[in-house]
């Protein structure tokens, strides 16, 4: 960087949670000058495959026992497999569902650019009758018959499986000098 210069900076927004429909959205890249990192993976929906992000989003099975989406090397981890697999996290993957049981969301990376240590870029919980845990760093939790939860705004989180998913965090852009 170069006093007097100015960079471009994007917040990449968190991607809409699947429905019945389809699986669920991509989220946005967030930029800074020319790196760039990608927004996470959609998790599967109904019959649906996962998609690759920078964290890969969790399979289903409603149809089949499908995979979870991979994710980008150097920024994310595969998202869990199906019945209701967990999303990947900055840190880790997303573990595997099983009967009755989704699967965990990857953990986030910890930082403390901020000042203060942090986690970010968790996964979100699977859906299941037990329910999947959101990762640390803003993963959303997994539902049972409702919505599942949305990940944490400015982390970057995935959004929990659900009947509908959650929808994805938005992510952050913090300089420190």
């Amino acid at each position: 960087m170069t006093a007097g210069n100015s960079i471009t900076v994007v917040v990449g927004g968190g991607g809409a949670g699947a429905t019945s429909g389809g699986s669920g959205s991509n989220g946005s890249s967030s930029t800074f000058g020319s790196l760039t990192v990608a927004g996470g993976g959609g998790g599967a929906g109904h019959s649906q495959s996962a998609l690759t992000g920078g964290s890969g989003g969790g399979g289903d099975n409603v149809t089949g026992y499908t995979a979870g989406a991979s994710g980008t090397s150097g920024q994310g981890n595969a998202g869990g497999a199906g019945i209701a697999g967990g999303s990947g996290g900055a840190g880790a993957a997303g573990a595997n569902g099983a009967t009755f049981q989704g699967g965990n969301g990857g953990v986030g990376l910890q930082s403390s650019i901020s000042g203060s240590p942090q986690y970010y870029g968790g996964g979100g919980g699977g859906q299941g009758l037990t329910p999947g845990t959101g990762g640390l760093g803003g993963g959303g939790a997994g539902s049972g018959i409702t919505t599942g939860g949305s990940g944490t705004a400015n982390t970057g989180g995935g959004g929990g499986g659900g009947n509908a998913g959650g929808n994805g965090g938005s992510g952050v852009v913090i300089v420190s000098y």
